[in-house]
């Protein structure tokens, strides 16, 4: 995959952790994940064993990642 910001090659790799927790995304008028928006995201369910693919600029250290629409997300906006 070509970064989208500079034009160089990203890695692909994968979105894990090395303990067993959620990793969420939320807006960033929230305080923190206790305070979820409608439109937080789980980025990574370990109940699901999920480790989604993301792609890694080391040219301008970006991380991209598809965001598939699944009922365990709560998206509100278009």
């Amino acid at each position: 995959m070509e970064c989208p910001f500079c034009g160089r090659p990203m890695q692909a790799g994968r979105i894990d952790t090395a303990k067993p927790v959620n990793i969420e995304w939320y807006p960033e008028d929230k305080e923190s994940y206790l305070e979820k928006a409608e439109n937080s995201i789980t980025v990574k369910n370990t109940y699901k064993f999920e480790r989604p693919v993301a792609y890694l600029c080391f040219h301008c250290h970006k991380l991209m990642m598809d965001v598939p629409e699944r009922a365990n997300f709560r998206f509100t906006q278009d």
